[in-house]
């Protein structure tokens, strides 16, 4: 029988599907395969920023003692980081459990993750400028009371303030408020987290033992 293209069909035939793709398989759509991907990108990458961050000295400590005719003489050094200011590195750690989150959530759940990244980028972005504006006063305070370890309470002070450490958590934040938003707005529709990174198959089925390949005219 001739098929309305001017192809022949065989009976009993079955339906072509979308090129690559076995019957009743659908691949997600590319854009939100890569939307997914760019999201768990920048999300790690920001956990990571303020991991590291966190880590960095925020604040350094020099004592030092007068001694008469010679001048004065340090007798300790050392440093607050961002983690002895507040518990950044913990809040991010949270950032790793919501990708988990996106991994067991599917269409309008992810709305919960999202929420969750917001909240998350927005504390911790209050945690960061909170300790970065008392770091001076308290490394201050912690020595005068003999309470941080190499500087004896009692002589000089000497206080710096580091910026790469709270740039790098207020940029991590910054990369978490992102992922929150981009969940938030594409999550619903975003593949599983298994499918978008497995690419479709890009040939079409070889066809089965003793099956004509279509072909046309006459």
């Amino acid at each position: 029988m001739r098929a309305p293209d001017g192809r022949h069909a065989r009976a009993g035939a079955a339906p072509e599907t979308s090129r690559g793709t076995a019957p009743g398989r659908a691949w997600p759509r590319p854009d939100g395969r890569r939307s997914l991907q760019v999201t768990l990108l920048v999300l790690l990458a920001g956990v990571l920023l303020v991991v590291v961050g966190a880590g960095r000295p925020w604040t350094g400590l020099e004592a030092a003692v007068s001694v008469p005719d010679l001048g004065s003489t340090r007798v300790g050094a050392t440093h607050l980081t961002g983690n002895d200011l507040a518990p950044l590195s913990g809040l991010a750690v949270l950032g790793l459990a919501l990708v988990v989150g996106i991994a067991v959530t599917r269409g309008r759940g992810r709305w919960m993750v999202g929420v969750a990244l917001l909240a998350l980028a927005v504390t911790l972005l209050a945690q960061a400028g909170a300790a970065a504006g008392r770091a001076r006063s308290e490394a201050e305070r912690r020595a005068r009371q003999g309470q941080v370890v190499g500087v004896p309470a009692g002589g000089e002070l000497r206080v710096t303030s580091p910026r790469a450490g709270p740039l790098l958590v207020i940029a991590g934040g910054a990369l978490l408020a992102v992922a929150g938003a981009e969940t938030l707005r594409r999550g619903p529709g975003w593949p599983a987290l298994g499918a978008a990174f497995r690419a479709p198959p890009d040939r079409p089925p070889a066809p089965s033992d003793g099956a004509e390949p279509p072909w046309e005219g006459d």
